[in-house]
């Protein structure tokens, strides 16, 4: 080392690594690479501080590869990038993610070796000299390129990461898968819903309200459950009832029943939370997809890159699939066109009527939350008011979120530029009109639910 404090700096690094790679608890049986490089870092730092023959020897694959300094500096920049790819491709640390002690582990091996490289037997005359053969190569100006792009790119990649774990409107991104395992899947209760345990069923004196739904309901996009409608209808109750979700991210009219079914609690309510896409079972896999409307990547090199990296995949998805207008249309006219097929609907209505029969049945009452597209709410009326129509003939409250919303600026009603689910604004618009409906009184105009929501 040419200083101490170089010396000291690599030392302490070592002992970082060792000491975490010893003592990191639960680590994963593919994490035994953990072993080895303790070992390694023990035995070559030992070689290296202490005053034996073997110090001369680590400085020779130094002394080589400085005296051909292109290959040098590109060397430098492969264990750079892979040393930091690695990482973020196996650990994929993100915002709302705590480090683990292992990553910590490995990051200080990254950092110890790249200390060895930078500055092991490196002195002023040898760098003098390195520096001095750098200015007369001709290689000198492509790595300044490469470094320039490595830097840019790892910035921006730390950028997303830190700063963009959110939603889009139909999951296809790294963002929203890391969002859903950051702020969704950690707040799901035993049941396997985003929500508190329920109340025991033995617990008198409350009204049970069960909110069935996809991910309109569960509040995709919205980092803090306490802001979904959901949440924000309990507390306006006042603790006289307990609001149980049974809503999960993806889940069509095929399937809801099924799982009030399976729901150790009977509710005295039932809210169903129906969006344009939740005919999407019968559509999916055939000509009427409306992802047909996106391109995914086939080969299989580039996909491995787009999902595990949040440049690319920012670039591919947001930027060029959400971005165009025409992809845009194209999925909300296929899901309005879907519901004005009357051969589909035929097929949907009769799940439509096993909930209202599985509410009759259980004498629950059944209260419908419809919700059009929130970027085209007066091109869905279409649909909603097909699917209003049948709930009304039954008998059933409709709260028709399109009429609440219509005349709204889109950007206060969503999450997100890429992602048109409801946002904070029209949760708390939701959960006005619950609330009024299930007090008995009239479903709310817009300004009244604006005012009373959360």
């Amino acid at each position: 080392m040419p200083n101490r404090f170089w010396k000291r700096v690599w030392a302490l690094a070592a002992i970082a690594g060792i000491t975490l790679a010893l003592t990191s608890a639960n680590a994963a049986p593919e994490e035994d690479w953990r072993f080895l490089l303790a070992g390694i870092m023990a035995l070559i730092t030992l070689a290296g501080v202490l005053p034996t023959p073997l110090r001369e020897w680590l400085a020779r694959p130094l002394r080589l590869l400085r005296q051909r300094p292109w290959l040098y500096w590109l060397l430098l920049l492969v264990i750079i990038y892979k040393g930091v790819g690695v990482w973020l491709v196996a650990y994929q640390p993100t915002n709302g993610r705590l480090l683990q002690p292992v990553e910590f582990a490995y990051l200080a091996f990254v950092v110890w070796l790249l200390i060895y490289l930078l500055v092991y037997d490196l002195n002023r005359e040898r760098g003098a000299e390195l520096t001095a053969r750098l200015g007369k190569s001709r290689a000198t100006g492509i790595l300044i390129t490469l470094t320039t792009f490595l830097i840019l790119f790892f910035g921006a990649e730390a950028y997303l990461r830190i700063f963009y774990i959110t939603t889009d409107a139909y999951g296809f991104t790294a963002m929203n898968y890391h969002w859903y395992k950051n702020f969704l899947w950690s707040s799901q209760n035993s049941l396997g819903y985003r929500d508190a345990e329920p109340q025991p069923a033995e617990v008198g004196g409350l009204t049970r309200i069960a909110i069935v739904g996809d991910s309109f309901a569960v509040g995709h996009g919205i980092n803090d459950i306490g802001q979904t409608f959901g949440q924000i209808l309990e507390r306006d109750l006042g603790g006289t009832a307990d609001v149980m979700m049974v809503a999960a991210s993806g889940l069509d009219s095929d399937v809801e029943v099924s799982r009030l079914d399976s729901y150790p609690i009977r509710p005295d309510i039932v809210v169903l939370s129906y969006y344009l896409n939740d005919i999407d079972y019968l559509m999916t896999g055939t000509e009427l997809d409306p992802d047909a409307n996106f391109d995914f990547i086939q080969d299989e090199n580039l996909h491995w890159f787009v999902l595990n990296y949040f440049v690319p995949n920012y670039i591919y998805y947001n930027l060029m699939q959400f971005t165009s207008p025409v992809r845009a249309r194209s999925f909300i006219a296929d899901l309005i066109d879907a519901h004005l097929n009357d051969e589909l609907w035929a097929r949907h209505v009769g799940n439509l009527d096993a909930m209202v029969q599985w509410a009759q049945g259980y004498d629950a009452r059944l209260i419908v939350l419809l919700w059009p597209h929130l970027a085209a709410i007066e091109q869905s009326r279409p649909a909603t008011e097909r699917v209003r129509a049948f709930f009304e003939s039954a008998g059933v409250q409709v709260i028709d979120m399109t009429d609440l919303l219509a005349g709204r600026n889109t950007a206060d009603l969503i999450v997100n530029r890429f992602d048109t689910h409801p946002g904070v604004l029209a949760h708390q618009i939701a959960a006005a009109a619950l609330l009024e409906a299930i007090q008995g009184g009239v479903t709310p105009d817009a300004e009244s639910a604006t005012q009373s929501g959360g």
